[in-house]
Parts: structure tokens; C-alpha cells; sequence
């Protein structure tokens, strides 16, 4: 995958996942009680992945970069 696009998407992906926090947070979710709640805590959970995710797709781990620091 191209490098520019890998970055626009993972962006793309921490934007999604800081409003999913963020509405989790402060929106309507707080109301939610019972069982709904669990699935509250679980979408919390999922958008700190997708940030974690995000972070994989702007920053990918290159194998070059990492074997020019191993030879010195």
C-alpha cells in the first residue's frame, strides 16, 4: 500500500476513534445502564484499538530501518 495512503486512512481511523471516545464520554452513552453499559465499556475499548491501530497504519514498521542499526 502506498505510504501517503496508509497515513490519509490512519488519520482517518484516529479521527473515528477520538469522536467514538469522545461521545462515549460525554454524549448520550452515559444514560445507558445494565447490560448497555457493558457494551459501552467495550466500544471504549475498541476505539483505544483503533487509536493503537491508527498508529500501525502512520507509522509502519520498516525491516530496512531496523537491520542498519543492528550491524553497528
Amino acid at each position: 500500500m502506498n505510504l501517503g495512503l496508509r497515513r490519509t486512512l490512519g488519520v482517518a481511523v484516529v479521527l473515528v476513534g477520538i469522536t467514538l471516545a469522545a461521545w462515549l464520554v460525554f454524549g448520550s452513552a452515559q444514560d445507558w445502564e445494565g447490560g448497555m453499559r457493558w457494551l459501552r465499556h467495550g466500544l471504549a475499548l475498541g476505539s483505544l484499538g483503533m487509536v493503537g491501530f491508527a498508529a500501525r497504519l502512520i507509522f509502519p514498521d520498516t525491516q530496512s530501518g531496523l537491520s542498519d542499526t543492528a550491524s553497528d
